[in-house]
Order: structure tokens, then C-alpha cells, then sequence
């Protein structure tokens, strides 16, 4: 018993220092990026204690809101306030960061990619990657599109080969009604496995079970444009939808032409 205790205090201990080191390279080194991935590694292993793995997550949200990636935030102030309820001065910390997100994202943005500067990561639409990495992961294209206005190219080149291009949005004006996500899609594949998947999830808060629709059923797998829809209905209590596509293997994802609408409202 002397001996598990010892252990755990050891690890516990250790957990710490990793935490304050992380702290260190973002605030002193200014290496954000090296920071994050230390805040991810921390927050993701089933050996952290909790109450060092809810700071670790405030830490990345702060660092993604500094980067410029505050839809990104949301997603570890969120998981604080569903998972952590027992770390109580963190949760008051992410609450009210959450607190105004609604009023900042309320509707999608940049759907036909009007916007933007080919080459570029496109505007309203978020990478897993710091601003001056997102170009590498994805971008704005002029020529090759399906539709006259543009679309997005999501790269194969990502460190775990797997790719995402999406939006976070506040569910409020969406309560209480049915909703279609569509896109046009088409699939440059290096490998017999890479595919692309349009997905969309709708938060509710509190440990809810939430809905998520990820296509795993309907892959796109050709280099010809084709068309994918997803129907949902929000709950009342819902709070936040995301949506996008994401790219499995090496090859590049094609996107074109999204529309996000309501199909049917039950008010």
C-alpha cells in the first residue's frame, strides 16, 4: 500500500513538472506550438492526474485563442466543463471563457470559398494547426473546382495522415429544427485507402449525449465529384455544431460547394 501511494505521489509529482515545463516553453521560450503539444500529450494520457489534465487543457485553449484559433478553443474550455466538474476553480476559469461564445460564431461562414487568397488556408474555416502552419494542411484554390467561385484542398501531408477542414458555430438559432449539410467532395488518392468524410456534431452541454454523423458508412473514395448530404435534427438543449471534412491516408481532399440549411423547423 506504502508502495502504490509513493508511486502515485511520484507520478502525480511528475505530472506537475511537465505541466510547469509546458508553461515554460510557451510563456518564456515563446514556443507555443511545442507548448501545445505537450498540453495535448498531458491532457490525453489515462496516467495524469485530473486536476493536472483540466489545467493542461485550459492551457491549450488559451494558447489556441493567442494563436488565433478561438473556434478551436472551444473544444478544451468544453471538455473541462463536461469532464472535470470535481476541478472547480478550472471549471469556473473555462465557463467563462465560454461565456459570449454563442454571439462570436452564430451562423457558417465562407461555405462557397468566395474568400480567401489562393494558396491559403481558407477564412470561417479552421485547421488543426497553428495560423502559419494552416497552408501546409489545407487551402484555397481558384482553378480545378467544381463551382465557379472556389473551393478547398485538404493536404494528406499531416504528421498523423489525417486531415480536417471545419467550422464550430453556436447552435441557438438552430434549436428545434432539421438541418442539411451538403458539399461536393472528390478524392486524389495516393493509397488504395485514402477517402474523404464530411461529418457534423452537435454539442449539448452537461455530459449529454451528443449527435455525431461522420460518413463512415459512405466514404469518398474517386477522383469525380461527388455529392454528400447530412440530415439532423438539433435538439432544443443543443449548444454548438460543428462540421467539415476530413481526409484519411496521403491523398488530397477536394471541397466544393457547402451549404448548410434548414429543412424542416419543429417550433
Amino acid at each position: 500500500m506504502l508502495l502504490f501511494v509513493a508511486g502515485q505521489t511520484m507520478m502525480a509529482a511528475t505530472a506537475e513538472a511537465s505541466l510547469e515545463a509546458a508553461i515554460y516553453k510557451e510563456a518564456v521560450l515563446g514556443d507555443v506550438k511545442g507548448a501545445m503539444e505537450d498540453y495535448r500529450r498531458l491532457a490525453g494520457s489515462p496516467q495524469t492526474p485530473r486536476p493536472v489534465a483540466a489545467r493542461a487543457l485550459l492551457q491549450l485553449g488559451d494558447c489556441l485563442e493567442k494563436s488565433g484559433l478561438r473556434d478551436q478553443a472551444r473544444q478544451p474550455y468544453t471538455r473541462i466543463a463536461k469532464y472535470y466538474s470535481d476541478q472547480t476553480d478550472v471549471v469556473a476559469q473555462a465557463q467563462a471563457r465560454l461565456s459570449g461564445w454563442e454571439e462570436s460564431f452564430p451562423a457558417p461562414r465562407n461555405l462557397t470559398f468566395e474568400q480567401g487568397v489562393e494558396g491559403k488556408a481558407p477564412p470561417g474555416w479552421s485547421v488543426p494547426a497553428l495560423p502559419k502552419d494552416a497552408s501546409q494542411w489545407a487551402e484555397l484554390r481558384r482553378s480545378g473546382c467544381r463551382s465557379r467561385t472556389g473551393c478547398a484542398v485538404v493536404l494528406g501531408n499531416s504528421p498523423v495522415r489525417v486531415g480536417n477542414l471545419y467550422q464550430s458555430i453556436s447552435a441557438g438559432a438552430y434549436r428545434g429544427k432539421t438541418i442539411r449539410l451538403t458539399a461536393w467532395l472528390r478524392m486524389e488518392a495516393a493509397d488504395a485507402g485514402d477517402r474523404a468524410q464530411m461529418w457534423l456534431s452537435v454539442d449539448r452541454g452537461k455530459g449529454k449525449e451528443a449527435l455525431f454523423e461522420n460518413m463512415n458508412d459512405r466514404p469518398v473514395q474517386t477522383a469525380d465529384w461527388t455529392q454528400r448530404e447530412i440530415t439532423a435534427d438539433i435538439d432544443h438543449d443543443a449548444t454548438f455544431i460543428e462540421f467539415g471534412v476530413m481526409t484519411y491516408g496521403r491523398g488530397r481532399a477536394w471541397v466544393d460547394s457547402v451549404s448548410f440549411e434548414v429543412v424542416v423547423s419543429h417550433q
